[in-house]
Formats: structure tokens, sequence, C-alpha cells
């Protein structure tokens, strides 16, 4: 069975893919950059950030094909 912690960090990374999912390129570029600092200082574990970084590609791919 899973830890309190543990899942406190995956209703975190739940909360960020449903920010993402809503966000402009703009925001994007400023969460790619906070995102990067939480990698840096092991506030994101690799597979959080994988999946983090899965739903950003998603999100930047529907926003290209709005702007279709």
């Amino acid at each position: 069975m899973r830890n309190r912690k543990a899942a406190e960090v995956n209703a975190d990374v739940e909360a960020r893919i449903a920010q993402i999912e809503q966000m402009t390129l703009e925001q994007i570029a400023t969460f790619q950059g906070r995102m990067l600092a939480d990698i840096a200082t092991g506030r994101i574990a690799p597979r959080e950030a994988s999946a983090i970084d899965h739903a950003l590609r998603k999100r930047l791919k529907a926003i290209e094909q709005e702007l279709r």
C-alpha cells in the first residue's frame, strides 16, 4: 500500500496535469521553467516529471491543432 507522502505527490501531479489542459502557450512556457527548477531541486521525481511532460506535449499538440 502507498504511503501518505506518495499519495500527496500523486495528487499534486494530477492537479498540475489538470491545469496544463487549460494553459496557453505563454503559460506553458512559464510552467516549464518552474518544472525544471522543481526537477533540479528534487521536488519532482523523474516518473512524475515524465507524466507531466506527457501532458505538456499533449496540450501543445492540441494547441497546434486549434491553430490549423
